[in-house]
Formats: structure tokens, sequence, C-alpha cells
């Protein structure tokens, strides 16, 4: 007796006996897994050249800014500071003198290149300097916390490699 149950085809394979709708279930699942494998692939591809171009490149490095500027609202003094890159999102900023600390979350901007300008960019904006960039050796990185402003000036402050 028939009481609402829908039919399904079935299929016989040898030693399985499946329905046309696990049939598109797996095919949905091969097709989501090939579609992971080719979206990794990209990534990889994206990835990697940035990654190698940064092997072996100097993780800290150090800038003499000769005006008081500013991070996320905070005044640093004129000075001699160092950036320790952590990883290449972060970086720990801190004054020769030991009496300023500060971290830094970037992001980048673009991808390393060879023999890239080394310099800090900061931006001038109602008679303020704001650190804005970095260009190093891991590419051009961007400070989440600043915004830039078509109107906004730079001044490039060198970086030197520092170990």
């Amino acid at each position: 007796m028939y009481y609402g149950a829908v039919l399904e085809a079935k299929k016989e394979i040898p030693g399985k006996i499946l329905s046309k709708s696990v049939r598109v279930q797996e095919s949905q699942m091969n097709d989501s897994r090939a579609l992971r494998c080719l979206c990794f692939a990209v990534t990889l591809i994206m990835v990697l050249p940035g990654l190698l171009a940064a092997q072996n490149q100097p993780t800290r490095g150090t800038i003499d800014v000769p005006f008081d500027f500013y991070i996320s609202g905070e005044k640093l003094p004129a000075g001699q500071y160092t950036l320790d890159r952590i990883v290449p999102t972060y970086v720990m900023l801190r004054s020769k003198d030991g009496k300023v600390e500060q971290d830094l979350y970037f992001i980048q901007t673009a991808a390393p290149v060879k023999n890239p300008p080394l310099k800090v960019i900061f931006a001038l904006r109602d008679g303020k300097y704001y650190f804005a960039e970095v260009w190093s050796w891991y590419g051009k990185s961007q400070l989440s916390s600043f915004t830039p402003s078509a109107s906004d000036q730079a001044k490039d402050v060198p970086l030197k490699a520092a170990e």
C-alpha cells in the first residue's frame, strides 16, 4: 500500500544499491571538492611567490623620525625607533630609549618586489604627521588604523635593516 512515500529509481552497483538522490549528492560533493582544490591551488599560486621573495629577509629595521607623529591618536616623540616584524601583518614599534612601545597591525597592499625602496611613509594632515605605510622587503603595507586621504602629503623616512 502506497502512503505518499516517494519512490526513487534504484540503480544496482555490485555490492551497493544507490538511489538517484544519493548519486546527485555524491556528484555535488565531488564538485565541491574540485572547487576547494581549485581555490587552494589559486591561493598557493598567488601567495607562494611573495613568501619565497620574502625569505631570508631582515625581520628588524630602524628609522630615525625627525618629527613628532601620531599612531591611532597617540602622539609619539621624534627619535630613533626599531620595527620588529612578528608576522607579516603585525609589527612591534619600539623607541631606542625603551620608553615607547606600540603594536602595529598592517594590511598588505602590494606584494614583495626585488630591491624595493625601504621606507616608512608618514602622512602630513592638518599640520600633524601620521604613521601611514611601510615599504619593505615584505612588500608595501598600510597601517590598519590609518585611513588615507587624497589631501595627505607624504613624508618618507628611510628604513634601514637591523639585526
